[in-house]
């Protein structure tokens, strides 16, 4: 059945800038965007009636690690208390402690932990998102997400991209054999068995070294994998460049990228993500180079990072907020951020990202009547309906 978004106050179409048309409906048929215009009713169409609402693309979540075991509430006391999160880490917590639990999750359970998750992201407005492995470490755990994240894939009513990481060294294993392991066997494991789009690895001062993260992500696109990478969250050790010269789709925090990294990552054309979430639920002092950013005309995606240990938002709007908020993202660049430039992110704005005839109809209706007022009502439930390829998967009226 054709649907008929009729008479929205505004539509962020994000061809150009938000591209903001005022008071038009948009006719949906066929899992299609077919036509933004004044458009009359008829009696096959199904009718949402959207004034004074605003109806953006659906939110592009591009960053999660929306599958994993047990929670970590009892570090976030500590972290609350002024112990940091290296030091939990080193302590046998942070990401350790997820390994164990998910370790010890049978594939039902981290499935159905998954979908509960899912359900509640689609109830934000989000029809895209990105998952990774990286909480199993070793080989059959990091398998047994893979294939939870790929089960999820096929059932679940928003689309999912799966991503394998490689997240840090396993207790009592040796750096260089885990990382000869990982080039090895892993990644044509995985390459072999279709189980991800991308490798992504994070490099960092707790993590793998530059030549260690540019090993693993030169071995994972001989394979044929598209590339992302965790990098400059803590410190700098020449991440960013590393995405820059490997061609990654995108690079991901950037706390402390310097502007060098910013203009390399923008000339090989690099996503640069920023995860709000994470700063704020660290409560990280720094903050990501926004003039620089700027200056070098970079497409911004910013993105949840939902993960048990360093941010438990899934919320897209309330990171559009938050970016604004604890990164001074402009309204606009928030949003464009969440939608255009997240599926840039993942490789996918051909067909989702922006409202125009002939893409996918992924598309998000708020209860607000001007763009503004999405970060500016910060925690409100704001979503009437979530249409993912021209189908509602989620309407407070159904």
């Amino acid at each position: 059945m054709a649907i008929l978004l009729s008479n929205a106050t505004e539509i962020l179409t994000m061809k150009r800038g938000l591209g903001v048309v005022k008071n038009r409906s948009i006719l949906l048929r066929n899992g299609i965007i077919e036509k933004i215009g004044r458009l009359r009713a008829k009696r096959e169409y199904r009718m949402i009636d959207a004034r004074g609402c605003v109806i953006c693309p659906g939110f592009v979540d591009s960053h999660t690690h929306l599958v994993f075991g047990g929670s970590r509430e009892d570090e976030f006391a500590l972290r609350l208390k002024g112990v940091k999160y290296e030091t939990i880490a080193k302590a046998g917590g942070g990401i350790a402690s997820t390994v164990k639990h998910t370790a010890k999750a049978s594939e039902d359970q981290l499935y159905k932990a998954g979908e509960l998750r899912i359900r509640r992201v689609v109830r934000h407005g989000t029809t895209t998102v990105e998952i990774k492995s990286g909480y199993g470490l070793r080989p059959q755990t990091e398998y047994k997400m893979l294939r939870v994240i790929n089960r999820l894939k096929k059932r679940a009513p928003v689309e999912i991209i799966p991503t394998f990481l490689v997240h840090t060294v396993p207790p009592k294993v040796k750096r260089d054999l885990f990382v000869k392991r990982v080039i090895d066997e892993m990644i044509p494991y995985v390459a072999r068995h279709k189980l991800a789009d991308f490798c992504d690895v994070f490099c960092d001062r707790i993590a793998f070294s530059r030549r260690e993260s540019e090993m693993i992500l030169s071995a994972a696109k001989d394979w044929g994998f598209k590339l992302k990478i965790h990098t400059d969250e803590f410190a700098n050790i020449g991440g960013a460049l590393v995405a820059a010269r490997l061609g990654c789709t995108s690079a991901d925090h950037l706390l402390v990228s310097r502007k060098r990294d910013i203009t390399a990552m923008k000339k090989s054309g690099v996503i640069p993500t920023l995860l709000p979430g994470t700063s704020v639920f660290l409560r990280l002092n720094g903050k990501p180079d926004m003039q620089a950013f700027r200056s070098a005309r970079s497409d911004i995606a910013i993105a949840s990072d939902f993960n048990p240990g360093s941010c438990m938002i899934y919320s897209m709007l309330k990171i559009i907020a938050l970016a604004c908020l604890a990164y001074g993202l402009h309204v606009e660049e928030a949003l464009i951020g969440a939608t255009r430039n997240g599926a840039k992110a993942l490789g996918i704005f051909d067909r989702v990202g922006s409202i125009e005839p002939g893409k996918q109809a992924d598309l998000v209706v708020l209860g607000v009547d001007n763009y503004r007022k999405i970060p500016y009502e910060f925690g409100e439930d704001m979503v009437s309906y979530t249409i993912k390829k021209g189908k509602v998967i989620y309407g407070k009226n159904n």
